[in-house]
């Protein structure tokens, strides 16, 4: 994954994907982190990295360094990576983090429910809700039995994705459209357009390059 003690590009943009429960057996969210991060080997201005839902100090110390630098910040958590990514959200307050998404969260506690998101730009929530479940869903059922629901905490969220697919099936998840036919990587990857063409602008005009 990206170095965090990289110098950072000012325009560039840095998403943080957060694992579930079982993340580092089934690395669903780890590979889809490092695919990202293959993508942008040649690209200065983007990174992606990757946490264990436990990580949430390491992941602070990141979000911040690169909220700081200014960088667009993208945090996505998956299952008990989404109460991991709502409670770095509230804990780098009062910065402010470009977009939230979190896929078919669960909380680690009753006792100690995740906090409402205050300071995201935009909010994503895609919530699974297979025709056909199967045995992660079974295991989705019991932690939220545990620990609750975080629909209410999330029933701010800007943009809703109800996605036939099963708790596992985050890369599916990713890319499962709303309703008004986008789903949550077209909305990372729109975050990042506009630097895309101010950069290419940028380039052209230093080298004297005519577009």
């Amino acid at each position: 994954m990206a170095s965090a003690t990289a110098t950072l590009n000012r325009r560039g943009t840095s998403e943080i994907y957060i694992g579930g429960a079982g993340d580092t057996r089934t690395r669903l969210v780890a590979a889809y982190a490092e695919a990202r991060q293959r993508d942008f080997a040649h690209e200065a201005h983007h990174d992606a990295h990757y946490f264990p839902h436990y990580a949430l100090r390491r992941i602070l110390n990141l979000a911040r360094q690169h909220a700081d630098a200014g960088r667009t910040l993208i945090l996505v958590g998956h299952s008990w990576g989404g109460d991991t990514a709502l409670r770095v959200l509230k804990a780098l307050q009062p910065r402010r983090v470009d977009l939230l998404v979190c896929v078919d969260p669960v909380p680690k506690s009753r006792l100690n429910p995740p906090p409402t998101p205050r300071n995201a730009r935009r909010i994503i929530h895609v919530d699974a809700r297979p025709s056909h479940p199967n045995r992660s869903d079974q295991v989705k059922e019991m932690g939220q039995w545990f620990g609750g629901t975080l629909h209410r905490r999330l029933s701010s969220a800007d943009t809703r994705i109800v996605a036939d697919l099963n708790h596992f099936a985050f890369a599916q998840m990713m890319l499962a459209p709303g309703e008004d036919g986008l789903s949550a990587a077209h909305h990372i990857n729109e975050l990042d357009s506009p630097k895309r063409s101010r950069g290419a602008s940028s380039n052209s005009a230093s080298s004297g390059q005519v577009k």
